[in-house]
């Protein structure tokens, strides 16, 4: 096996246990604590920064991943979740390998359109489409924060993803 293969999947093998990482800390442990009953989002950032710096198709596949990971514990999304961010994740690392370049400013925008986008989506979808009142009322008073809240975490997975980007790189350049 060539050392840029062997190289590669042990970056891979690392962006998988960040995933289950992130899947774990989100819905497991109460290492993050819940303010006003509300708690980040973790797993779209992580997506989101794999698909930063690997491009359109390992974001896609992480983002596939990630959301599949996402789907086991929620009750009614039926892949939705993994849909969307194989998706997001795709579009991300498209949009960073044509139009824009690789920081942690461009990362926080990316995130937070991501995750508003998923808000609106899943709010639309999910609850406004099945007719249930008050759906606007639970995006500004769950929905909103949980996304302002993963957002201010996200400087935490650029930093982490980036060192193993740069551990594991074989001709790494940053775009």
């Amino acid at each position: 096996m060539r050392i840029q293969t062997k190289v590669k999947l042990k970056r891979y093998s690392v962006y998988i246990l960040i995933l289950l990482a992130a899947h774990l800390l989100q819905n497991t442990f109460a290492i993050f604590p819940s303010i006003a009953s509300v708690k980040p989002v973790l797993i779209i950032s992580a997506a989101v920064c794999i698909a930063m710096f690997e491009g359109e198709l390992i974001g896609g596949a992480a983002g596939l991943l990630a959301g599949a990971l996402w789907d086991t514990v929620t009750a009614s999304s039926d892949g939705y979740n993994a849909l969307f961010l194989m998706i997001a994740c795709a579009l991300c690392g498209t949009l960073l390998r044509i139009y824009m370049r690789n920081n942690i400013v461009t990362y926080i925008i990316m995130n937070l359109s991501v995750t508003l986008f998923y808000f609106l989506t899943y709010i639309l979808f999910f609850i406004a489409a099945q007719g249930i009142g008050g759906a606007w009322a639970l995006f500004l008073r769950y929905y909103l924060p949980m996304t302002v809240y993963s957002v201010v975490l996200t400087p935490l997975w650029y930093v982490l993803i980036r060192a193993v980007n740069r551990k594991f790189a074989y001709g790494y350049t940053e775009y």
